[in-house]
């Protein structure tokens, strides 16, 4: 008799748990696939093609050094025919140095040497929320930066979407930002209205396609009623959750440790004042003071001057090389996939203390190192014995769209230093975290349906929740499958355990929502006594028929807010074995269950024989 467990799932048919205004597409024939006269879209580039006819109206040229600058070519794509995408071609440094009109930074290539932008219908104003989807692939793998610019090539901001991966075949990307002061007017007066994609990051060229852009904004939802806190830091100090911001992957904590300058996972050590693990950051001393002078030789103030002992604290800076010692030099990051919207609380708790008595900063960063708002709690007085801080607080305009704590280690400089933090916790509201932000990791699953309550023992199908109770934090998938874990989610986003019953199991219809009896179909949750990582799911059809076609739906664990996805296809036996079981087709003379599993003496239920279903009665 199989042992069943309360199992409370959230099937999440919405971007996230309440409302918003609907996103509006501001880019044209974003598909590739209108118009062939290059006015009808909004996609322009910056690139070396030679030899292209100018529309008169266009506004398209090369400029001095021979940049092709005007709307993207569009082409069809290598691998279909039938499809047409964008394709940029990006020059080599070595044929840029050839050209003699290299563009450089710090010596090197610059990264905007050859661009792409989504030229937008409209400028887009401070406080939006701005989503860019799109297709991507190369030649070869790499990345690519995001900026803010106004007309393609008109600049405003070094930061956008963070940098995008990409690789030999077709990639989907999805990003969202929110629209700050930054971004949205250059020095000329002129508003945000075009992504710019910087594309020369690698010295050896490549060509790069596009193909289904969208460029979406909507009003940010206001802050909600408060429900609940919602804690990024799930594993006290040893969280090493991911987050992807601007200026790449980060982990919960991150530190710019003095001497390397260079972000880095903050050190886990244990507490020299006891044996509990904390994490540690150090920051460096003054080598000397460097006097400045005004234009006729007068000395009107120092400035902490640093010789670099290791590493490079960017891209140009060497060891050896003397730079003016910032407040920043040091600093200690913790990061949050929330992106904060003006008004929302969050609170924020912290245990701290320095080997030499200081003060340390508090900043607001979009992501780690990528600098918002100079301002966020205020100063912290350390000492050598440990203290208690905690702050709770709106979100004012001037910190709208940060997500990370940065504290600035370095306001010490008479020597090296070292703190140590302990017992963090940064929250947010629960309820104004979408789905996509409070879920930690996905996967997809495909389940078989039987036909009918009697096959359903037969159909069973026993699913790996190791991901999950790995990504949450649990000791034991039964933990993962309690009560105390998991929740039912409505498509609106009430939570409730009207379809949900442990003696009969969750009702599903056949466009993959939650439903009540009148459902199409039963799918019962129960322990694999035979693997204790894993899951036992068996779906049977209440309407008695086949499918005829597939079913998806989503299945959320929730632990205390925090979400693993199940992207589940539910099909036909005949189909499952195509989808899953392919391997099991090999004529040895074995026989497998549904589940792929070598069976030595089958019972009552449908096995696969030399790739053929067979029952035993």
């Amino acid at each position: 008799m199989k042992k069943f467990f309360t199992l409370f799932v959230a099937v999440l048919l919405s971007s996230g748990a309440f409302a918003q205004s609907d996103w509006k597409d501001l880019v044209v024939n974003g598909d590739m696939e209108g118009a062939a006269d290059p006015l009808w879209s909004s996609f322009w580039c910056h690139d070396y093609r030679k030899d292209v006819e100018f529309d008169p109206e266009s506004g398209q040229q090369y400029d001095g050094g021979g940049q092709f600058q005007g709307f993207a070519e569009i082409v069809e794509d290598p691998a279909d025919p039938s499809n047409h995408c964008a394709r940029v071609i990006i020059r080599s440094d070595e044929e840029a140095i050839e050209a003699g009109n290299r563009v450089e930074v710090n010596g090197g290539l610059a990264s905007w040497d050859c661009q792409f932008f989504i030229y937008a219908t409209q400028t887009i104003p401070e406080g939006m929320e701005v989503k860019m989807t799109l297709k991507v692939k190369a030649e070869k793998a790499g990345h690519f930066e995001t900026q803010a610019h106004y007309a393609p090539g008109d600049y405003n901001h070094y930061q956008l979407f963070g940098n995008v991966d990409y690789g030999t075949e077709w990639k989907e990307v999805s990003a969202t930002a929110i629209v700050d002061g930054n971004h949205t007017q250059n020095a000329n007066g002129k508003y945000f209205q075009s992504v710019a994609f910087n594309l020369s990051t690698m010295t050896d060229g490549n060509v790069i396609y596009f193909d289904d852009v969208k460029l979406e904004i909507r009003e940010q939802e206001k802050p909600h009623e408060f429900s609940e806190w919602l804690n990024i830091v799930r594993n006290g100090v040893k969280s090493k959750d991911e987050m992807t911001f601007g200026n790449g992957t980060f982990t919960t904590f991150t530190g710019r440790d003095g001497v390397p300058g260079i972000d880095q996972p903050a050190r886990i050590v244990t507490d020299p004042l006891g044996v509990e693990p904390v994490l540690s950051v150090s920051s460096v001393a003054a080598t000397y003071m460097r006097e400045n002078k005004d234009e006729e030789g007068n000395v009107t103030g120092t400035t902490p001057m640093y010789v670099v002992r290791e590493g490079n604290l960017n891209s140009g800076v060497n060891v050896g090389d003397s730079v003016e010692l910032t407040n920043w030099q040091s600093q200690f990051f913790v990061a949050h996939k929330h992106v904060f919207h003006t008004g929302q609380k969050v609170k924020f708790a912290i245990d701290a203390r320095a080997d030499h008595p200081t003060d340390i900063e508090t900043q607001i960063h979009r992501g780690p190192g990528d600098y918002l708002h100079w301002d966020l709690f205020g100063n912290l007085s350390l000492t050598e014995e440990w203290q208690h801080f905690e702050f709770e607080q709106d979100i004012t305009a001037d910190q709208n769209g940060g997500s990370t704590v940065a504290f600035n280690l370095n306001v010490y400089k008479d020597a090296d230093n070292t703190y140590y933090f302990k017992n963090i916790e940064f929250s947010c509201n629960e309820a104004d975290a979408s789905e996509e932000e409070r879920t930690i990791a996905s996967e997809d699953v495909v389940l078989p349906v039987a036909p009918s309550k009697e096959e359903a023992d037969a159909t069973h199908t026993s699913v790996s929740l190791k991901g999950a109770k790995d990504a949450l934090l649990l000791d034991d998938v039964i933990g993962l499958i309690s009560d105390d874990n998991m929740k039912l989610q409505t498509a609106d986003g009430t939570l409730s355990e009207e379809f949900y019953t442990p003696e009969v199991g969750f009702y599903l219809k056949m466009d993959g929502s939650a439903n009540g009896e009148a459902g199409d179909f039963i799918v019962e949750v129960a322990e694999d006594e035979e693997n204790e990582d894993a899951a036992v799911f068996t779906v049977y059809n209440l309407k008695g028929y086949k499918l005829s076609d597939q079913v998806k739906s989503r299945l959320a664990f929730d632990q205390k807010g925090w979400l693993y996805v199940m992207n589940l296809t539910l099909c036909n036996d005949d189909e499952y074995l195509g989808i899953s079981n392919a391997e099991t087709a090999v004529k040895n003379g074995a026989v497998y269950d549904l589940s792929g599993r070598k069976v030595v003496n089958p019972v009552k239920g449908i096995y696969i024989q030399n790739g053929k279903k067979f029952v035993v009665k």
